[in-house]
Order: C-alpha cells, then sequence, then structure tokens
C-alpha cells in the first residue's frame, strides 16, 4: 500500500512539475494568459483576449463587432499553439464593456452576429457560452475581452 502511494505521489509530483514552468514567457501585445495543465487529455485556459493585432495596435476603437473578430483571430493563434482549433473550444466567457448586470438585447444580437462562424467552427456541440458586462477594461477604447476553455 505505502508503495502505491509513494508511485502515486512521484506521478502527481511530475506532472505538477510539467504544470509549472520557471521562465517568463515573452511578452505578446494585449497579454495572453494561457495555461496548460498536466492532465492526460490536455486544458487549455486561455483569458485576456483583446483586440489587439500583431504589432500591439487596437483594432477597431469603438467598434465591438471589429474588436471581437479581432480577438477571435487572436484565439485561433493562441490555440494554434497547443495544436488546438475553435474544434476544441468548450466554453466561451464574454466581457463586454458597459454598467455591471445584463447586457442588452442589441448587444447580444451584434455579438451573435459578429460571432456566428467562429462559434460554428467550435466542437461539435455549442460551447457554453455566457455574457457579462463590466463598467471598464483596462483602456477606455476596449470593448470586449474574451476568455475561453478548449480541451482535446
Amino acid at each position: 500500500m505505502n508503495r502505491r502511494l509513494y508511485l502515486l505521489a512521484l506521478l502527481l509530483a511530475g506532472g505538477l512539475a510539467h504544470a509549472q514552468t520557471t521562465t517568463t514567457p515573452p511578452y505578446k501585445p494585449g497579454y495572453t494568459y494561457k495555461v496548460e495543465t498536466a492532465v492526460p487529455g490536455q486544458t487549455v485556459y486561455i483569458s485576456g483576449q483583446r483586440p489587439f493585432n500583431a504589432n500591439g495596435q487596437l483594432v477597431g476603437p469603438g467598434n465591438l463587432a471589429r474588436q471581437t473578430t479581432q480577438v477571435f483571430e487572436n484565439l485561433k493563434v493562441a490555440l494554434a499553439e497547443f495544436g488546438m482549433t475553435l474544434a476544441n473550444v468548450k466554453q466561451i466567457t464574454y466581457h463586454v464593456k458597459g454598467e455591471t448586470g445584463q447586457i442588452d438585447p442589441a448587444t447580444t444580437q451584434l455579438l451573435d452576429a459578429a460571432t456566428n462562424d467562429y462559434v460554428a467552427q467550435a466542437s461539435n456541440d455549442t460551447p457554453i457560452q455566457s455574457q457579462k458586462a463590466i463598467p471598464k477594461i483596462v483602456n477606455d477604447d476596449i470593448l470586449i475581452e474574451i476568455e475561453v476553455i478548449a480541451a482535446k
């Protein structure tokens, strides 16, 4: 019994060591937090995706549809770093600039129109989606921030 517990502890310690890093990842515009777990099956959490292009420039100031499109393009790049695509996405959370509380129906329709093609590329089952209104995102010109959970 003790031998089994010892082996289990070694396996868990090895997995945790893989999940943690001692190096700081290189800076990427629009900050990206990506976490890859060491658990078999590979789950990736991506948060803080904002509408910046590869040069770090804000795309579509004041245009929620354009900003949303840019964020999904950024998500495709971030997922590719882990050998994933939008087809691996299981959950999407939209943080939209606005009054705290519910998002108005017009904004929901605009988001749906801007994301339909991207969500259609997601997993065979439509991913879980939620929308949250937040009073401020890091910059007044940023109207949306998206986070996703993807799994293989």
